[in-house]
């Protein structure tokens, strides 16, 4: 896995995250009232690499409409073309039973400051798809209503299931409609055009707003990656790697 944590991002980094759509309140450096100096970091993540610390669930269905066919693994892709000879990515994949499917990575990160906010984005995040854009299907597209969402929390996400009913146990959103501790970062059409093949094509989508997320009393926080389905078939993609920010939470100043 290649891990890079940067403390104290340069002047020009941060100005290219103001650039695409970062906010200028959250400078690096900046103590936020917690245990220490919160600075801001990166961390990237490349599957090509390895996949080491993610593991994938579901959720989001009952007994009677539960997953079928539910990969989470690292595979070679050079059976996809020449341009992924001897390439590697973090294979998803399932089957949508319930009309609202969840498929999710997740990942403990360590090394921020104790009981502090930060907002967390996603600059970019590339994976491959299959799934031909205009098309139609059962219950929404293959594209189109396959949602990508990415997720922060103190709290492991983990799957529960109450009298049948399995959910998540932290507020993911519905869909494209985000949730308190998420958000949408687009959905998984290739932009191919739908002609009946099911030819794989890479996909950049990103989300620099982003959300606000407090760490834990060790610093620690977990990322959920995810794709949330309103396509009533099998869904797969292959996730190839992702740029995380966490930058320390300032509010804005009010006057009167």
């Amino acid at each position: 896995m290649t891990r890079t944590w940067k403390a104290a991002l340069s002047v020009a980094t941060l100005a290219l995250l103001a650039a695409c759509g970062g906010d200028d309140d959250e400078p690096a450096g900046t103590s936020t009232g917690g245990t220490g100096t919160a600075y801001s970091m990166v961390q990237t993540q490349d599957f090509k690499v390895d996949a080491s610390g993610w593991t994938g669930e579901s959720s989001d269905y009952t007994t009677d409409t539960a997953p079928a066919n539910v990969v989470f693994e690292l595979r070679d892709i050079s059976s996809l073309g020449a341009a992924y000879k001897d390439s590697k990515a973090y294979y998803v994949s399932g089957t949508n039973r319930s009309d609202d499917l969840l498929l999710y990575v997740k990942k403990q990160f360590t090394g921020l400051v104790a009981n502090t906010e930060y907002t967390f984005a996603v600059t970019s995040m590339n994976f491959l798809s299959n799934a031909h854009s205009g098309c139609m299907g059962v219950g929404g597209a293959p594209g189109e209503s396959v949602w990508v969402i990415a997720a922060a929390s103190a709290t492991e996400p983990k799957a529960v299931t109450t009298n049948g009913d399995t959910r998540l146990n932290i507020d993911h959103g519905n869909q494209a409609a985000p949730g308190a501790a998420s958000m949408m970062l687009g959905n998984i059409a290739n932009g191919l055009p739908c002609d009946g093949s099911a030819t794989y094509a890479s996909k950049l989508v990103r989300n620099t707003t982003g959300i606000r997320v407090k760490t834990d009393a060790e610093g620690k926080v977990w990322v959920l990656l995810g794709i949330d389905s309103g396509f009533e078939a099998t869904t797969s993609v292959y996730l190839q790697n992702v740029t995380m920010t966490f930058v320390p939470y300032v509010a804005p100043t009010t006057t009167t």
